[in-house]
């Protein structure tokens, strides 16, 4: 029995130390996530402005346009011991040039913020719909997070949050870096109930506080209706700093039907018809609408090889009856490609372009969504894509609703 006390007590104490950790006097605060915002500028003043103006720089005590999620942890020394009821946040979003792009949020005090978080926020839920393929795991950053640890269950932890692996893991990854996203390499194809958690670490590698809360991932395999296939632009995500875990950036939000996403960002049209067999087929679509070939021509694949793999694509789905219905490829931006990602785009894209969207284009089902996205210069515009490649939700919401059409019109 004393034994059993000891234990306990040695237990209680290593949870107060954890939380002693993790509460060493921060703040989070969470704000609406605005449309096509790259970052926000946050402004901490105390005066609540309700006027979508900046407040007078007498009254800012913080400021900063280095956010890149819709909310931040800050540390309490920031504000030297004033009273948090006194002091107020905003938050508005702005585009890459930092530009605002919408209002101010309403002015919130910051006693009402969450203080000393034990654990990170998640932000890529998936409540709706089916679960993509390759899901992406976003949260709010964690003050003094040197880098993150993610993990993968196959059942609920036993241990929610704590801080040691759960004994139902099937994988994880480390990420070295500060962040706010990964990008799993991996996909979740087996059916079952998956969850997924996030712990942070300091730079001397102790855990920052405790893991967040689990998150159900749900994966169902057998007959779907219809699924999506392609590179980064179907998978998801766009305005540089989103992830595809919001959902608004996904085209398929924008159909009149469910469906399961089975983009995989980074493919080219040849890896695309390598994986067909094994990451389309187990969902077996009736309707599979397929846009592969971006990252192929802009890094220099010939027109002709990508409707070599295209055509592979629409081979395998005739033998495996499945109704292919081919999206054209969209218009990129090779200046803004530049700007952002630091990668140059071959000279001759437009007409190796224009050969694989006229192939396309021949194919007996077809979705024309580069026209609506093409600007006189033959390049895709700035208000569609900020980072000249990853259409924002304006251009997912232009193909959604192209293809919506085809199938109203189609009566799919």
């Amino acid at each position: 029995m004393q034994l059993k006390k000891i234990t306990v007590i040695m237990t209680i104490f290593s949870f107060l130390t954890i939380l002693a950790h993790a509460q060493a006097g921060k703040i989070e605060c969470l704000w609406p996530n605005a449309e096509d915002a790259v970052m926000y500028e946050l402004e901490i003043a105390t005066v609540a402005v309700n006027e979508d103006v900046r407040a007078m720089p007498k009254q800012v005590v913080y400021t900063t346009t280095s956010i890149f999620t819709a909310g931040v942890q800050l540390p309490l020394s920031l504000f030297e011991g004033q009273d948090l009821k006194k002091l107020y946040f905003r938050a508005r979003p702005l585009d890459l040039d930092k530009n605002p792009v919408g209002p101010f949020s309403k002015p919130k005090a910051l006693s009402a913020m969450h203080l000393n978080p034990s654990k990170p926020t998640p932000t890529s839920l998936y409540t709706d719909g089916p679960l993509p393929l390759y899901p992406v795991y976003s949260w709010i950053p964690v003050e003094g997070a040197a880098k993150y640890e993610i993990e993968i269950t196959d059942q609920w932890p036993e241990s929610p949050n704590g801080t040691e692996p759960s004994k139902h893991r099937i994988r994880s990854y480390s990420i070295q870096q500060q962040g706010f996203d990964y990008y799993d390499p991996e996909p979740l194809i087996d059916e079952g109930i998956y969850y997924w958690r996030v712990l942070a670490y300091d730079k001397d590698n102790r855990p920052i506080g405790l893991y967040s809360d689990p998150v159900l991932l749900q994966v169902k395999t057998g007959s779907y209706e219809w699924a999506t296939f392609g590179d980064s632009i179907t998978h998801g995500g766009g305005a540089i700093s989103n992830p595809p875990s919001d959902a608004r950036f996904d085209y398929s939000t924008y159909l009149p039907y469910k469906a399961k996403n089975l983009g995989k960002s980074g493919d080219t049209a040849e890896t695309l018809a390598e994986r067909f067999d094994q990451e389309v087929l187990p969902f077996k679509p009736k309707y599979l609408l397929i846009m592969g070939g971006s990252n192929s021509i802009r890094e220099g694949t010939s027109a002709n090889d990508v409707i070599e793999s295209l055509s592979a694509i629409s081979k395998k789905c005739q033998d495996n009856n499945i109704k292919p219905i081919f999206l054209t490829l969209p218009p990129i931006n090779p200046e803004r490609i530049q700007r952002v990602f630091n990668e140059t785009t071959v000279s001759n894209w437009q007409t190796e372009l224009a050969e694989v969207n006229a192939f396309i284009k021949r194919q007996p089902s077809y979705v024309d969504v580069y026209s609506p996205l093409v600007d006189e210069q033959g390049l895709l515009p700035v208000k569609y894509a900020q980072d000249g490649l990853h259409l924002d939700i304006s251009g997912k919401r232009i193909i959604g609703h192209k293809v919506s059409d085809y199938i109203k019109e189609h009566s799919l």
